[in-house]
């Protein structure tokens, strides 16, 4: 049981992984999307390559936008992300702590100390980046800003958790949960309630807030959302040792697969079904499992859920 674990803790995001992950998001999308829809030309493209990965061409665009306006506070926050994109973080959080000087209003404020923040959590520097997202938490407060309430209460819980401390990481989320908006944003908080409650091993809390995330993605997520939450359940449910519901969950996903034609998480969810049969003692349904999963992942070409399949044909 402990080595079928180990291959669905190892191929399925990690908690951890999926909390870094949705900080990104969070950068990307909100911070510099929303946040400065109205920008001029430059500093648009600017951030849009920066979104996009293309933090060279950022770059050249925000050198092009400074030698024009060298106190531009987009083009000084589009700088300093592509700066960390090419891997220059401390230059990149100099770079913003100037526009974080320039800004004017409580949100410029907020995107500025919040992008620090994301720098140095992305270093492992979590006391800095506690400082700097607790300063954008206190703009928040006192000006009744509930979308950074709950971003920057789940970045401090993040931060907790990548430290290990479950308790603190759960508190803040519980602080975030309180400010959600939308069912996108229930699903993303149910989602980090249920891997924190899990770390913690209160697998009955896990479970109730990771079928509420499955519920809100079905409804407002996109099918890769709502099959990632729903393999997230079922691993959820494995750690429980529940794997008659573990089982269920994925052959669910095994039939929302083959009708909208994702044989990617076809293959994934029937290698799960195979963890959860092995775990429960049925190696000959596992082995079958297996089997039938790497078929699938061969025709797709997944090569990392290929090996994961082949490794644990081994071992089972």
């Amino acid at each position: 049981m402990k080595a079928n674990m180990k291959y669905i803790m190892k191929y399925q995001h990690h908690p951890k992984q999926i909390l870094l992950a949705l900080s990104v998001l969070v950068s990307s999308q909100f911070l510099l999307g929303n946040a400065y829809a109205d920008l001029a030309d430059d500093a648009y493209q600017c951030n849009k390559a920066s979104q996009k990965g293309d933090f060279n061409h950022a770059l050249s665009l925000s050198t092009t936008i400074l030698q024009q306006d060298a106190d531009n506070l987009e083009g000084l926050l589009c700088k300093g992300r592509a700066l960390n994109g090419v891997g220059k973080s401390e230059e990149a959080i100099s770079t913003i702590k100037s526009a974080e000087k320039l800004s004017k209003s409580p949100l410029e404020h907020m995107v500025a100390l919040t992008l620090i923040g994301n720098i140095q959590k992305s270093e492992k520097n979590y006391s800095a980046a506690s400082t700097s997202y607790k300063q954008s938490l206190s703009i928040a407060e006192s000006n009744d800003n509930r979308e950074f309430q709950r971003i920057d209460n789940n970045l401090l819980g993040e931060i907790s958790i990548e430290s290990n401390q479950y308790q603190a990481g759960l508190d803040y989320y519980l602080k975030g949960h309180k400010f959600v908006a939308n069912d996108n944003e229930r699903a993303d908080n149910y989602q980090r309630l249920a891997t924190t409650y899990n770390l913690l091993k209160q697998h009955d809390l896990a479970i109730e807030n990771q079928v509420k995330a499955v519920i809100m993605q079905k409804q407002s997520g996109t099918l890769d959302e709502y099959a990632n939450s729903s393999l997230e359940l079922g691993r959820i449910y494995m750690a429980a040792n529940d794997y008659l519901n573990a089982e269920k969950t994925f052959n669910k996903l095994i039939q929302f697969s083959q009708e909208h034609g994702g044989a990617y998480y076809e293959a994934k969810a029937t290698f799960y079904a195979g963890l959860a049969k092995s775990a429960s003692g049925d190696h000959s349904s596992a082995k079958t499992l297996f089997t039938d999963a790497s078929k699938i992942a061969k025709q797709v070409g997944d090569v990392e859920l290929i090996k994961a399949i082949d490794d644990a044909i081994i071992i089972n």
